[in-house]
């Protein structure tokens, strides 16, 4: 019986939000773009009650017991979704029932009349997908599948008014910080599908066997990207989106789940009380719970400061929620689990309530200069403690975001062609300089981390002396390979330059991307074929089509003027057009529930088997080319345009009522 009752839940939990996501498009896309609160309404009201149902059945007929639960092929994806119930699992079902379901009732009426009305509501379905796959699975793949819809989907409600240009930048910004997280996460995920392991329940167990230890930093580093620790200076620059998704994201769940992948895959054992004998050494794997606790002390510290010195409510709110989490996270690597269970279960129920006031809060005091901080319990502690040149050295590093930190967001900038509103000659040149320069770095990190590729061995000479030699293995480096995925590269540094031109844009991207796969088919057929046969016959023709792109780019970007404003929404058509763009460019580069992903999936689970280094490799080309789709989408088909068409169709419907009650009072 409890198998089946988790098979029924976690078909229930994923299928239903899939079925409210397509509801909601093709309810709007049928009914010629009109409001349609009335049914999303319903659907957000009876799906809260069936899901407070659903968590009732199971914390009466599962309870808190520990059950385990493969259901193969789920979907008839090919995958088993793996089930570990026990009493973490169904905390956080709940905790993250009751927030959607609060969060779904109160922008009922808080986006009443707001054009992007049903766009808030298929982002927020997606979210509620992404957090039940993440909640419920503990297999790689469909985990993975959440990870990644997570982001996304908190990426588009950062940009969710589309007619300014801030918001844009913003959301670029931090998706640039979640693919790089996310490809921290996926190397974790490739190390263990190279050990034949799909269950992510039994980490630290298997890296333990293969003495690889080290490799748990990646879960670390994945879940600060994630919840904001490091770099701590993106979260208020999230804050661009509407309310409630400040809330849900920033304040409750999108911050708050990677704790509890964090207390899920973490061993009980593994705290610095624990190993503090052993913690100095240099090799032990123990330092990575060291330097953590530092990075979550030094970030707790600045995020005080910064919350005590921004006028502004959500931003002193977001660094509020860093300087909480980066306690939680202390009291985790310092074994207290359950203290950090009960910690940020109340703590993200206090920042939705917070976030949400936060409208009314603003209405109450009627200007935003009486927002200001005021001297609390804890400011006096400070200001009894440190001497008065010390906290005005502080304040002056809080105006300036502490200098040096604020400074890392100009690299992304540089990198995507943010820090000016235009995309020129310069601008490409600059990016291309920049990716190759990324590249390089990214491959000597993955050859030092690659322990076959290096070896240290004893040597005899002919005195019958011996000595320690480094040595290179060269069997393990193919020029092929690398020099596939540096062509993949160069077609993604094409994508950017054809940025303006449809057809070019998606063939450069489809290049990129489909030499990433080839390059992958092909190590697996090396690994049944010796033969180099293929490898030759595909770099000559890749290397052909990308000289040939190089020409024809080069040509016509010298007869344009190749100087084009961003964000203004040039090759804008319909919302329905512009969508299924963007669907087919997230299409090409596999993310989940579109397109390809089940071919990237296939093999990325096959190839992590025979080269996982160069499928992490690969993965980073496919990221850069998710930036570049989103980058392609908001430059051309969102932001401000000429005309302000967007602007008038955003307002046209309040205009109208406003005017028709001036007129009938």
């Amino acid at each position: 019986m409890e198998h089946s009752l988790i098979t029924y839940l976690v078909y229930y939990f994923i299928l239903f939000p899939i079925t409210k996501i397509l509801f909601v498009n093709i309810q709007y896309f049928t009914s010629k773009h009109e409001p349609g609160e009335y049914m999303v309404r319903k659907l957000v009201h009876w799906g809260n009650a069936s899901d407070f149902i659903h968590v009732a059945i199971a914390v009466y007929f599962l309870g808190f017991r520990e059950v385990t639960v493969q259901i193969e092929n789920f979907c008839f994806l090919g995958w088993p979704f793996i089930v570990h119930w026990d009493l973490l699992t169904f905390i956080f079902l709940a905790f993250t029932t009751i927030i959607i379901a609060v969060i779904g009732h109160f922008s009922l009426f808080y986006l009443h009349r707001d054009v992007y009305y049903q766009k808030f509501f298929s982002l927020y379905f997606i979210f509620h997908l992404s957090i039940k796959l993440i909640v419920l699975s503990s297999g790689s793949s469909f985990l993975f599948m959440g990870w990644e819809l997570l982001g996304f989907s908190s990426v588009l409600l950062i940009a969710f008014y589309e007619h300014r240009s801030n918001p844009l930048k913003n959301a670029m910004r931090i998706l640039f910080i979640y693919e790089l997280g996310d490809i921290f996460l996926l190397a974790l995920i490739v190390l263990l599908l190279f050990f034949h392991t799909e269950d992510i329940a039994g980490l630290a167990s298997v890296l333990g066997q293969h003495n690889c230890e080290w490799a748990m930093i990646l879960l670390i580093i994945a879940c600060f990207f994630k919840s904001g620790i490091f770099p701590w200076i993106w979260l208020p620059r999230a804050m661009e989106g509407p309310t409630p998704s400040s809330a849900v994201f920033y304040g409750s769940l999108s911050t708050h789940i990677p704790i509890f992948l964090l207390l899920r895959f973490w061993p009980k054992e593994w705290s610095l009380p624990a190993y503090w004998p052993e913690v100095w050494t240099i090799s032990h794997p123990a330092n990575a719970i060291a330097v953590a606790i530092a990075i979550c002390v030094f970030s707790a510290f600045i995020t005080t400061h910064l919350s005590r010195q921004v006028s502004d409510a959500k931003n002193a709110i977001a660094y509020a929620v860093m300087t909480q989490l980066a306690i939680i996270y202390i009291e985790i690597f310092f074994g207290l689990r359950t203290l950090a269970l009960v910690h940020v279960v109340s703590h993200g129920f206090y920042r939705t309530f917070e976030f949400l006031r936060t409208p009314s809060l603003l209405h109450l005091y009627h200007t935003m200069e009486t927002r200001r901080p005021r001297t609390t319990s804890t400011g006096s502690h400070f200001k009894a403690l440190l001497p008065e040149g010390l906290r005005n050295w502080l304040y002056t590093l809080t105006i300036n975001d502490f200098g040096f930190f604020s400074r890392s967001f100009d690299f992304i900038d540089y990198f995507l062609g943010l820090k000016f509103l235009r995309y020129d000659r310069k601008v490409s040149r600059r990016f291309a300089i920049m990716i190759a320069s990324v590249w390089v770095v990214f491959s000597i990190i993955i050859f030092l981390l690659n322990g076959n590729f290096f070896s240290v061995e004893n040597i005899a000479d002919g005195r019958g002396n011996t000595f320690t030699a480094f040595i290179v293995n060269w069997k393990y480096f193919n020029p092929i390979d690398e020099i596939l995925l540096a062509l993949s590269v160069g077609f993604s540094v094409l994508c950017f330059y054809n940025i303006r031109r449809v057809g070019m844009f998606f063939t450069t991207l489809a290049c990129s991307a489909a030499t990433v796969g080839i390059e992958h088919t092909l190590l697996l057929a090396k690994h049944t074929d010796e033969s180099n046969l293929l490898y030759w016959i595909s770099l000559i023709v890749i290397a052909s089509v990308f000289a040939g792109i190089v020409f024809y780019t080069a040509y016509t970007f010298s007869n344009s003027n190749g100087n084009h404003p961003s964000y203004t929404a040039r090759l804008s058509r319909s919302p329905l057009t512009n969508l299924l763009l963007f669907a087919i460019g997230l299409s090409i580069v596999g993310v989940p529930g579109l397109g390809i992903v089940l071919a990237w999936e296939y093999l990325i689970h096959y190839t992590a088997q025979v080269s996982p280094y160069m499928v992490v490799k690969g993965f980073f080309i496919i990221k850069v080319d998710t930036l570049l789709v989103f980058l392609f989408y908001f430059s051309n088909f969102l932001g401000f345009p000429d005309l302000k068409v967007q602007v008038l169709h955003h307002y046209k419907r309040d205009t109208l009522h406003l005017r028709w009650v001036q007129k009938h009072t």
